[in-house]
């Protein structure tokens, strides 16, 4: 979705900033994303939620990522990412 307004890109521009700086926070507290497209699927780190075939992937690998994980610098998961693994 694009913004189509002044206001818009202004409001959207304010939403990235906050994110950025949340992530930059996280970060200082070494909280890092699970990796996800092109990696294999580890039910460790990621959450499954549908199977597709997908031609740029082998089997096993995920595709698309529904939702962000993040974990602790020593591996401490937080929350597993959701995605789409080919099947």
């Amino acid at each position: 979705m694009e913004p189509s307004t002044d206001t818009e890109r202004e409001t959207e521009a304010a939403y990235k900033e906050v994110y950025g700086m949340i992530v930059a926070s996280m970060a200082e507290l070494g909280v890092t994303e699970v990796e996800t497209v092109g990696q294999e699927f580890n039910y460790e780190f990621h959450q499954a939620v549908m199977m597709r075939p997908d031609e740029d992937y082998e089997e096993g690998i995920v595709c698309e990522e529904l939702q962000k994980g993040w974990v602790m610098e020593d591996g401490f998961l937080i929350r597993a990412a959701m995605v789409v693994v080919t099947a």
